[in-house]
């Protein structure tokens, strides 16, 4: 089976679905250098608008968060309230997937406005040593892990790893207690084992776990034969359903 990663950066999502079985085809705007599978330099939206994707069997899409991230918060009060403009492309992926009829999943922080979406935390998997709370968008029916979120006590950024081996992933500054390798190795380490990435694409990076655990949900449900049956979840709107999330603990762990 064949998945498009669109927004895909250096690849961190892609890792997982290569994981879970899937051939992945990364696209990006930008260069990347680092991507480990096949690219296509190109806008998302023109490449759904403009190229023919009958060869994949389902997309996955991360768009650019910086409109919904407790950075622009952050920024805005440290700068008189300016922060720069940044584009909200959720909607306008989310038609264009839509009409696709394929399987889709779409990925943004806490607080961007996603449909029915899923939250997974990296206390829910093994290996996993930092929050990364990310939010999950779907048009099939997409279960949470088994176990439960856990709330850590994880430094704030810069102040190194807590007792239980827990660090914030952000930032360009230094890290208490660690030279400008330990940070890129030990950043890597904590999001499941990541070392074919920069400092600055880390920061940015989904754990592959996350992508790993929801390709294989795809998976199934194409192997099913679902997206004949009825059984897909009607995506409509565009509020987000809160699902009882604490918003305060998201950015950069």
């Amino acid at each position: 089976m064949k998945i498009l990663d669109l927004y895909c950066k250096a690849g961190g999502a892609s890792a997982g679905y290569a994981r879970a079985g899937f051939e992945v085809v990364g696209v990006d705007i930008e260069d990347q250098p680092n991507y480990p599978y096949e690219f296509i330099k190109m806008d998302a939206i023109e490449f759904l608008k403009t190229q023919d994707i009958s060869e994949y069997d389902a997309i996955h899409a991360s768009p650019p968060c910086q409109a919904h991230t407790r950075a622009k918060h952050l920024s805005a009060a440290r700068n008189g309230g300016k922060y720069r403009d940044h584009k909200d492309l959720i909607q306008a992926t989310r038609e264009l997937l839509q009409k696709t009829g394929k399987p889709y999943v779409i990925e943004n922080v806490v607080g961007a406005p996603l449909i029915k979406p899923i939250a997974l935390n990296g206390t829910q998997f093994k290996n996993i040593y930092t929050q990364r709370r990310r939010l999950f968008e779907s048009n099939i029916e997409l279960k949470e892990p088994d176990r439960p979120y856990i709330k850590k006590k994880t430094p704030t950024a810069g102040n190194g790893f807590g007792q239980d081996g827990f660090i914030s992933i952000c930032g360009s500054g230094g890290v208490r207690g660690m030279n400008a390798k330990q940070i890129i190795l030990y950043w890597g380490f904590a999001l499941g084992g990541i070392d074919w990435m920069t400092r600055a694409e880390l920061a940015e990076a989904i754990p592959p776990v996350y992508t790993e655990f929801i390709g294989k949900q795809i998976i199934d449900y194409i192997r099913r034969g679902e997206a004949d049956s009825g059984n897909s979840i009607e995506i409509s709107g565009s509020e987000t359903e809160d699902r009882g999330l604490d918003h305060s603990e998201y950015a950069g762990t």
